[in-house]
Formats: structure tokens, C-alpha cells, sequence
């Protein structure tokens, strides 16, 4: 009996017509044929289908289905469809809980009800998401989770511990690492690790910042909360003498690029002010940076014309983007420009790091002509959301008169008219 309740109630849930009043479009059907019951068909499947036949009656006779019999032909008179409409839909769902059946709605009521109470002490954009989900909820939608109801029931759970961990990210925390954070949290040091996707989910849809940056290419994004997995790593490359605790470390010395700890901050910021570096380049990916930095002839090239470069590993961590902050206010006439991906995250990524810089980037290399011609020979096709996120990044910087933002907006309109987004290893 559980068996095709389940079956009903889940399509039902699955259907348009969950959650609204009658009249619905139509019934919730499960054909009694071999398609639905294989076994119950099969030649020696005749006691199953016996069983599923008297299960059938006697949920009609509780008032939980309807079954229509076959009204011509040799199965005239036996069950043909078994049937749940709006009339037997609450008293399914009553017997179906009692045999342990877990409705939808246990799932919408619960983390609606949990959104809310989280909905009163962060900043004005994770508050309104939550709002808005829980509105949501309480009406069946999940588009703004992007989850489709099935996955829902199934992770619901998960999804609430998310939402918890979501909100004290967007409140802010004492950057720390990622199992001490989620003890402190979620009173269970492995949870985040396991609801992750669900966290970066969420903070994609909520931050503003991140507006149409695709889940795919937001693995590290914890990390620009506070959220440490590894230990902080200054990934860069040039000429600098940094004095540790009477020692001298040349930044040359290390080949092809050095990977400096993110205790060693204060010292690597003043060795760079101190020796004579006139431009930062922050590198999006892993390979061009490592590329880049081998085609200028390693770290003593860049020294010699004065630059380091520096990978972000996409978006930048808070305590690299600090160290960053110093480099700029220490250094009046230093110059900072960003090579990324042309796409969403690529210009995301130049605008979070220009936001936090508060002056002008330069764009490095995806330029609106080299998008534009690599365009033609490649490239993905962007996606209706990208395309809003670009839209709407582009309104963001239109009262911006400075070169670098013009840049960007140049950018955004070649993306737009060629529809495809490239990625800085076509370089």
C-alpha cells in the first residue's frame, strides 16, 4: 500500500497542480500495465500483481485513489488506472504519513520557517533573500535555489544548515578554517564540507557581488568570506628581498614562482614597496599565470621591468586582497592591472578587486577587441542568466567616466553581440 502511495504522492508533488486548489488539470495517474509493473506482468508475476490490485482497493476504499477498470476487450472489468485527484489527495497524504511517508511540505514548512528566523540580523541583501525564499517556499517555487522539488525533499536538511552557515558568512566571521568554522556553526566540524555546494549556492544567488558568476567556476568562494581549507598561500612572482626574523628571502630565488605563506604578509608588502616595483598584475588562473611569468623570463624578468605578478586563484582571498589595499596605499604611483576569463566571473573578479582597491584596474589582455576576435573561432555560447548578469553589471558601471571602467563596459557589449564567453588560456 505505501508502495503506490508513495508513487502518487511523489508525481504529485513533481506535478503543477501541488499546492493549488481544485480544479486541477488533471488526475495524478499510474497505469496499471507492464510499463509501470514490469514483474507484476511477467509471466510468473501473477501473485504481484494480486497484491497491487488488493493494495489498490483497499486505498479506494479509505478514500485515498480512485481506480478506473478497463471497460472493453479481454481485461474488461479489471483495474486499469489508479487515480488520485483533488479529493483524495489530503486523506493519501494522512495514510501515507502514518505507513512513513514524508510529505513536500515537511520540507517547505521547516525551511521557510528557518529562513525567516535568519532573516532579521544580516546585511539588506542575504535578509531579502531570505524573505524571498521563504515566500517561496511556503508557495512550492525553488527557482530561486535553482533545485527542482524532488532534489529538495531528498536534501532539505542540508539545505537549512546551508542557509544557517550562509547567513553568519554574510553577517561576517573571523576568518578561520573550514572545520572550526563549521563546529562553531553547525556544531559539526565535517558538515560544511558535506552542504558546501549548497553554501556557495546560496551566497551566489544572494551576494550581488557574484550575480550570474556560474556555480562551476565558484569553488573557492568561501574563501573571500573567511573560510580557509588550505593554508593562505601568496602566489607571485618578481624581485623583492623579504626580511623574516634576520633572514633574507629573494623572491627571485624562487622558481618558477613563489608560493609565500600568508604569515609572511607584512614582510613580503614591505619588500615589495622597497623594491622599486611599479606595476601589479593579478592573474585569474593557475596556467596563464604560470605561463605568463615563464614568457617574461621568469621572476628576474618581471624584476627587471619592475613588476610582480601576482595569481588570485579567481576570486581573491580577504587577506590577499588586503595585502593588495597596502601595496596601494603605500606606493602613490603604483599601477594595477587584472587578466581574466571574458565572461561573467572573469569581469566579476576585476570589479570585486577594483571595489576593494577603490581605484582604477586596468584590464590586461581581454580587451574587446581580442574577445571579439576570438569569437569567431571558439568560445562557449553564454547562457540566458550570464547575459542578464552582464546587463546588469554594465548599468552598474555606466556612470563610471574612468578608462578602466569604459574598458570593462567594452568588454560587456562584445560579449553581449557575440553571445560567447572566452576563457584567458585561448591567450
Amino acid at each position: 500500500m505505501l508502495e503506490l502511495l508513495s508513487e502518487l504522492l511523489r508525481a504529485h508533488e513533481r506535478s503543477v497542480s501541488y499546492g493549488r486548489p481544485a480544479p486541477w488539470p488533471r488526475d495524478v495517474i499510474l497505469k496499471l500495465n507492464p510499463k509501470t509493473f514490469p514483474d507484476a506482468f511477467a509471466p510468473d508475476g501473477r501473485e504481484r500483481r494480486g497484491s497491487i490490485v488488493a493494495a489498490a482497493k483497499e486505498l479506494e476504499s479509505l478514500g485515498c485513489v480512485r481506480i478506473v477498470y478497463h471497460t472493453r476487450g479481454p481485461l474488461s472489468g479489471e483495474p486499469n488506472e489508479i487515480r488520485l485527484g483533488h479529493a483524495n489527495v489530503e486523506l493519501a497524504y494522512s495514510h501515507a504519513q502514518q505507513l512513513g511517508f514524508e510529505p513536500l511540505a515537511v520540507g517547505l514548512t521547516a525551511v521557510s520557517k528557518h529562513a525567516l528566523e535568519l532573516a532579521n540580523s544580516g546585511p539588506h541583501w542575504m535578509n531579502n533573500f531570505l524573505e524571498r525564499l521563504a515566500t517561496d517556499m511556503r508557495q512550492a517555487q525553488l527557482t530561486l535555489i535553482g533545485m527542482q522539488r524532488e532534489r529538495f525533499k531528498r536534501e532539505w536538511r542540508e539545505l537549512s544548515a546551508a542557509l544557517t552557515l550562509a547567513a553568519a558568512l554574510a553577517r561576517g566571521i573571523t576568518p578561520n578554517w573550514e572545520r572550526v568554522i563549521s563546529e562553531r556553526i553547525l556544531d559539526d566540524s565535517k558538515l560544511l564540507a558535506r552542504i558546501r555546494p549548497h553554501v556557495v549556492s546560496i551566497l551566489l544567488n544572494a551576494d550581488p557581488r557574484w550575480n550570474g558568476v556560474p556555480l562551476e567556476e565558484a569553488a573557492d568562494l568561501l574563501e573571500v568570506y573567511g573560510v580557509r581549507r588550505k593554508p593562505g598561500l601568496i602566489r607571485c612572482a618578481g624581485t623583492a628581498a623579504i626580511n623574516i626574523g634576520g633572514r633574507v628571502y629573494y623572491l627571485e630565488d624562487f622558481v618558477p614562482v613563489a608560493h609565500i605563506p600568508d604569515g609572511w604578509g607584512d614582510a613580503w608588502v614591505d619588500a615589495v614597496l622597497q623594491s622599486g616595483v611599479r606595476l601589479i598584475t593579478t592573474i585569474e588562473n593557475e596556467y596563464p599565470f604560470l605561463s605568463y611569468v615563464e614568457d617574461a623570463g621568469g621572476p628576474s624578468g618581471l624584476g627587471a621591468r619592475h613588476e610582480i605578478a601576482v595569481f588570485t586563484s579567481g576570486f581573491p582571498t580577504p587577506a590577499l586582497v588586503s595585502l593588495l589595499s597596502r601595496l596601494n596605499k603605500g606606493k602613490n604611483d603604483l599601477e594595477f592591472r587584472h587578466w581574466g576569463d571574458a565572461d561573467v566571473g572573469g569581469v566579476r573578479i576585476w570589479w570585486f578587486i577594483r571595489q576593494r582597491l577603490q581605484r582604477p584596474v586596468q584590464l590586461f589582455r581581454t580587451t574587446a577587441a581580442w574577445v571579439a576576435s576570438e569569437s569567431c573561432r571558439g568560445g562557449k555560447r553564454l547562457s540566458v542568466m550570464e547575459k542578464v548578469a552582464l546587463r546588469r553589471l554594465r548599468a552598474e558601471l555606466e556612470p563610471m567616466p574612468d578608462n578602466d571602467a569604459a574598458s570593462a563596459r567594452e568588454v560587456i557589449e562584445v560579449l553581449l553581440e557575440q553571445g560567447r564567453k572566452i576563457e584567458q588560456e585561448r591567450f
